[in-house]
């Protein structure tokens, strides 16, 4: 019954280029040492290896912050405030877990202190839908991204916010529950039983997304 939903999750949202998946086996690759070089450079007190580590990363947490909150609009401001988390915090970063899913950790935490700021809040009817069309992208595959986009953040506004973080962190970032735990401090038996319910919801939130606004909607072909 997933298998739907995730395919539907894999076309509305671009590959993550900056994730490091081999990291999750064991193995050190060539960004993670980068990244381990200048976190050490920072917690020697070099600012400037910290803007380097700003920019080798921020648009990995900016799009993670994205799909966690699901406003676009509020992913600066959020982006700025897990930078300045970020720069207290690597000082305790010793290298036990990959440094994004240190940084993944920051991410969730800044969401989810958000979330729980914007469920007090009225909804915001305006907000801006994600905008994922490639460059030179047929007009029609454009749009059919553009409603698969929107249904994929529909489905995820309705997972409650831990939930929504485990299934962003796996199914986005291809993290492992071992990994995600470390990320949101939680045990990867909780981790995997999140999941569990994540995939089952997310699914039938996806299903009646569909049948209640069938794909072409307002823009289909008569």
């Amino acid at each position: 019954m997933f298998s739907r939903g995730a395919r539907t999750w894999a076309s509305a949202v671009p590959p993550e280029s900056g994730v490091d998946v081999a990291g999750a086996r064991g193995q050190v690759s060539a960004d993670e040492a980068h990244l381990r070089l200048l976190v050490r450079r920072v917690q020697e007190g070099d600012l400037g290896a910290f803007e380097q580590l700003y920019e080798a990363t921020k648009l990995d947490a900016a799009r993670t912050l994205r799909h966690l909150v699901g406003n676009r609009v509020e992913v600066d401001d959020l982006l700025q405030e897990t930078y300045l988390r970020l720069l207290t915090a690597v000082k305790g970063f010793r290298g036990e877990s990959r440094f994004r899913t240190f940084l993944y950790r920051v991410c969730a935490n800044v969401a989810l202190s958000h979330l729980r700021w914007k469920r007090r809040r009225p909804e915001d009817p305006f907000a801006d839908p994600p905008e994922m069309v490639a460059t030179g992208e047929d007009p029609e595959r454009a749009a059919e991204r553009r409603q698969a986009a929107r249904l994929v953040e529909a489905a995820l506004e309705k997972l409650k916010p831990k939930k929504r973080i485990v299934f962003v962190y796996h199914e986005l970032c291809g993290m492992s529950p071992d990994e995600i735990a470390l990320a949101v401090g939680s045990s990867a038996n909780t981790v995997r039983s999140r999941l569990h319910h994540a995939r089952l919801e997310f699914t039938e939130a996806m299903q009646r997304l569909v049948v209640a606004r069938p794909v072409g909607g307002s823009h289909g072909r008569p």
